[in-house]
């Protein structure tokens, strides 16, 4: 098999759609065909693309080779690593999306969600109103692999230590303090999934795919994955956890107030060496600092919106 039949079939597993709305798997189909000896003239007609171009990309690809026709080098194992841990991450964060939703649609009253997904910007979801006036802002964290070493470094217990990278905080708080409406972080904490558990679930074809593809690809190979049977046991674990709640103005406030004790990088000198690839990382109290979901909607059921809002302002919540 070369390496354009292994893309082509890897690819159109993942994409369970129609292939004319995947260009890319459109394309590599055409050559494909080119390169099994069909005329140009038949295939530039039946695929809807330029003769030149399609001649242009064939040549290509027999000359240079599938890696340099997609613009990617090739894989390295480095790489691919790199890219299974990003697939690992999205299915777990997409299952906590997927628990959130279905708590959402059971325990609102007179509110709803509208997924914010579909811009790819920093937050998940907006919480709205009966008359769809946007109450505020969740963006869902998943929690999974614990700090081994946080009552060292940062003085909390491992299954209790959250960690919330410093720039997304401060990115979080621009987005409210722009739009006028309060952000909330959504973290949801299950040790007994760590990352680890599903990167080794990922097979190398798709991390080999990842590696040569784009932020929608990755998407399509997360849905593929979420939808197989070995995910059951770990969505029925998420299920069974609860989310906590802290305002994003909660996290500034704590960052400010803890900031050496708490972010633990600024204090050590070989920080980059010691946790190599890590984040400059605010750690947080699941217990103390962040709410659980039901009281932070109880918050909202006997305050009410300005209610809620003005805790979420000044950082109470």
């Amino acid at each position: 098999m070369t390496d354009l039949d292994r893309f082509i079939n890897v690819l159109a597993t993942v994409h369970v759609v129609n292939e004319a709305e995947v260009p890319l798997l459109r394309r590599a189909r055409a050559v494909q065909r080119l390169l099994n000896g069909e005329p140009l003239e038949t295939v530039a007609r039946e695929a809807r693309l330029p003769r030149a171009r399609l001649g242009a990309w064939k040549d290509a690809i027999t000359v240079d080779g599938l890696y340099a026709w997609l613009g990617k080098p090739e894989p390295t194992l480095e790489r691919r690593a790199r890219a299974r841990a990003s697939i690992a991450q999205m299915v777990l964060g997409s299952l906590a999306e997927e628990h959130f939703e279905a708590l959402a649609s059971r325990l609102l009253r007179g509110f709803s969600i509208e997924d914010d997904r579909t811009v790819r910007n920093d937050t998940d979801y907006r919480l709205l109103d009966k008359e769809e006036r946007p109450v505020c802002r969740f963006n869902v964290k998943f929690h999974g692999t614990l700090f081994r070493e946080s009552v060292e470094y940062v003085g909390l217990e491992s299954d209790d230590c959250f960690a919330l990278a410093t720039y997304k905080i401060h990115q979080a708080l621009r987005r409210q303090e722009d739009e006028r409406l309060p952000y909330v972080f959504l973290v949801i904490s299950v040790p007994g999934v760590p990352r680890e558990r599903i990167e080794i679930a990922v097979a190398d074809d798709l991390s080999w795919l990842r590696s040569l593809s784009d932020r929608t690809t990755e998407e399509a190979i997360v849905r593929h994955l979420v939808g197989m049977p070995w995910v059951g046991e770990i969505r029925d674990e998420i299920r069974r956890a609860e989310f906590r709640v802290i305002s994003a103005r909660r996290a500034n406030q704590l960052l400010r107030d803890r900031l050496f004790e708490r972010v633990h990088a600024l204090r050590l000198r070989a920080f980059n060496r010691t946790f190599r690839g890590a984040e400059i990382n605010m750690h947080l109290s699941l217990s103390t600092e962040m709410i659980s979901l039901a009281d932070f909607l109880g918050t909202l059921a006997t305050t009410g919106v300005q209610g809620l809002s003005v805790r979420l302002e000044r950082g109470e919540i």
